[in-house]
Formats: C-alpha cells, sequence, structure tokens
C-alpha cells in the first residue's frame, strides 16, 4: 500500500523536476495541455462501482472495501500517454451531488472542478504507486512510479483524485 506524505514532509522525494509538477497546485490537463503540442486527450479505462482499496477508504472516511464510484483515465499529451489517473468518491456522494460525474465520458475531470468555484482543493500529498495497480504495460514494470493525491470536495461531494506520472514523464 503507498504511504503518502504531505509534499514538504517526503522523507526521499524525487528529483526537482518531477517534484515541481507532483507539486503543482494548479490543473494538471492545462499543464500537460502547455506541455504538449495542444494534443491533450483522455483515454476512459475504467468508470465503475469498484471497493476502495484502504488508502482511499482511509483518506474517503469510509470502511476498506465499501463500493465507491472509480474512473481510471490515462492522460495523453506530446505523442503519448503520460499520467494514469485514478478518482474515487463514495457512491451515496456521487447520486446526491450537483457535479455530473457519470457523464464525463472523454472529458477532463480536472477542468469540470477546477472551473466549479464551490470546489475546494485539500493538501497534496505524494507517494511512490505500486506499479501492479498501473494498466498494461506499465504493471509489469519493476519500479513503482510517484503519484499525488488530493481530495476535492463541493461540500457534498468527496472526491479523491490521484495522478500517477508515468516513467519518462516529465522528462528533465
Amino acid at each position: 500500500m503507498p504511504q503518502w506524505y504531505p509534499v514538504e514532509q517526503h522523507p526521499d522525494p524525487p528529483g526537482l523536476t518531477l517534484l515541481d509538477w507532483l507539486n503543482d497546485q494548479g490543473s494538471l490537463t492545462l499543464r500537460l495541455t502547455d506541455a504538449g503540442a495542444d494534443d491533450f486527450r483522455v483515454q476512459l479505462l475504467v468508470q465503475q462501482s469498484q471497493p476502495a482499496r484502504a488508502d482511499e477508504a482511509q483518506a474517503l472516511g469510509i470502511p476498506t472495501g465499501e463500493p465507491v464510484w472509480t474512473r481510471e483515465v490515462l492522460l495523453h499529451t506530446a505523442g503519448a500517454p503520460r499520467v494514469f489517473a485514478r478518482s474515487v468518491a463514495p457512491l451515496a456522494a456521487v447520486s446526491a451531488s450537483n457535479i455530473d460525474l457519470q457523464t464525463l465520458g472523454t472529458r477532463s475531470l480536472g477542468l469540470l472542478l477546477f472551473s466549479n468555484p464551490k470546489v475546494t482543493r485539500g493538501p497534496l500529498q505524494i507517494s511512490r504507486y505500486p506499479s501492479a495497480w498501473l494498466p498494461s504495460p506499465w504493471a509489469e514494470q519493476q519500479a513503482d512510479c510517484w503519484g499525488r493525491r488530493s481530495l476535492f470536495s463541493d461540500g457534498e461531494l468527496p472526491l479523491l483524485v490521484c495522478e500517477v506520472f508515468l516513467p519518462g514523464w516529465p522528462a528533465g
């Protein structure tokens, strides 16, 4: 299970280039768009109910294994997938929320969240993310990737968004 730390408290942080991306408070969608050739796109992998992982359940304040709305995507820019993102929220909160998560499809969740003035973002946390939790072909790699997560909320809906930087991104 990942060990999540506030960015400034991680005992063994990554290099400065990656740390700068992990600690960026703005929209990752916009930063990826700027870093590519305006070829940003979202590839939807999964959007369904799944059991909450232990670290997710702890962050959301729910029991481990409780069903949660889950969305997994690959964020592409500069001609390739660069970030794996997994977002989870309690099912009852998704149904009751004014934020329409069910029909996002290949639209950016980040743009939806950052354009809503009622949505706030909690502190960023970083961790090594288990490669086994990534989609193929990255699940077969030996080294874990760096990820960040934060809890977004509109007062009704707690939404945990985890973004994992795939090998080679960002370059530098």
